[in-house]
């Protein structure tokens, strides 16, 4: 296929990890969440040198997963809540030095020209407290927005942390096309790799 390149950044979801062992990962239905402007992704990589000889003889460098910043219009309060592990009384929600973050699945899409698209899901994701950008009302409206700063890391189950589809590859067998079309419906959870190494 022909060159595609990303171009917008849309239909951002949150699904709630409930469950993730050697047994399985399951989650909650997803939730779009409207507003995302940004997403930043900064690779988490484990490195290792071996030196003999006076010289270096390998190296070895693993992708363990992101360092992520959301920027959205606004978070959902009740979503971002949930995110914390924040109660509520009375109506009130609270910041409790006891709330416990909880994990979850954060997906989105990268728009590409010639239709294509770039669907990602980050399996497990945990979330530090959002940076608010306050401003106030001057001769033109000042838009605040959310930051949000992520963690995302492998599961249990499988070491999978990310997947991804993109449109544009070739598809002789209708797969990519298949599971594009369902992708933010649930998260794709994959069976363990075997002792056989797949294509790539």
């Amino acid at each position: 296929m022909g060159d595609a390149f990303r171009i917008n950044i849309l239909n951002m979801h949150i699904a709630f990890l409930t469950n993730d062992d050697l047994l399985g990962a399951t989650y909650e239905k997803p939730i779009p969440v409207p507003g995302i402007m940004q997403v930043q992704l900064a690779p988490r990589v484990k490195e290792g040198n071996l030196y003999g000889d006076g010289r270096l003889r390998n190296a070895i460098r693993k992708l363990d997963g992101y360092d992520i910043t959301f920027d959205h219009n606004k978070l959902p309060p009740d979503i971002l809540a949930r995110m914390r592990g924040r109660r509520s009384s009375n109506g009130v929600r609270r910041g409790n030095a006891d709330d416990q973050p909880v994990y979850f699945g954060i997906g989105f899409e990268a728009a590409q020209t010639e239709g294509y698209r770039e669907l990602t899901w980050l399996t497990k994701c945990i979330a530090a407290p959002a940076n608010k950008d306050l401003q106030q009302e001057t001769d033109s409206i000042n838009y605040s927005t959310d930051a949000l700063a992520i963690t995302s890391m492998s599961l249990e189950y499988n070491k999978d942390f990310e997947y991804i589809v993109d449109t544009s590859e070739d598809d002789p067998d209708g797969d990519i096309a298949e599971v594009s079309k369902t992708w933010f419906d649930d998260v794709p959870v994959m069976p363990p790799f075997d002792d056989e190494v797949e294509n790539p």
